[in-house]
């Protein structure tokens, strides 16, 4: 969290002011929709909830009315699960990233149960990469799992270019960084090298 913008912004920011705002290059959102996250939204015609990965719609855009306000942001448990959160940038407090990308799942060296594989940043809206998440669940970690993935990601996401880099730039990161993501999560380094 110290690395997220600058102390100014840090100090006065919301984290559902941050999550109503839909841009895709803030790094909260992939973390919460990975963690399974939802968001209670009241408005004049009541209460709702809505899974972060539904909030998010577009580019700058989400479900929110203009008449509702995010009240209250539910993670669930993490019992057992292994999450990291990942991005490409300058580091540079004012430097929006390349790239996000947050993994959680259950799983170890033998085997990788729920995976929940979340890209940012490079997309018009935090989205969770189904195909790579069901392709990982339920295999044995491996270096070809990995770059797998990674491909899989690469392919999935609807990828834009911007002043943080092109389309092809970002699609190399994703095949980058979903395969280091993954490593990390699962503490195994070089491991299976």
């Amino acid at each position: 969290m110290p690395l997220l913008s600058n102390v100014r912004v840090r100090n006065v920011a919301t984290v559902g002011g941050c999550l109503a705002h839909g841009d895709p290059h803030m790094d909260l959102p992939p973390i919460l929709i990975a963690l399974g996250a939802s968001v209670t939204v009241l408005g004049p015609k009541g209460e709702r909830s809505i899974p972060v990965a539904e909030l998010l719609t577009g580019f700058y855009e989400t479900q929110l009315a203009k008449n509702e306000l995010i009240s209250e942001v539910i993670v669930p448990p993490q019992d057992g699960k292994r999450s990291i959160y990942l991005k490409c940038t300058t580091r540079a407090a004012h430097d929006w990233p390349a790239l996000g990308v947050a993994v959680s799942l259950t799983g170890n060296r033998d085997g990788v149960g729920e995976a929940n594989v979340v890209i940012s940043a490079a997309t018009e809206r935090a989205m969770r990469a189904e195909k790579t998440s069901t392709l990982l669940a339920g295999r044995r970690p491996s270096p070809k799992l990995f770059k797998d993935a990674g491909e899989a990601a690469s392919g999935e996401a609807d990828l834009i270019g911007d002043a943080q880099g092109s389309v092809p730039y970002k699609w190399q990161l994703v095949r980058v960084y979903v395969e280091r993501a993954l490593k990390q999560a699962l503490d195994i380094g070089g491991a299976l090298q």
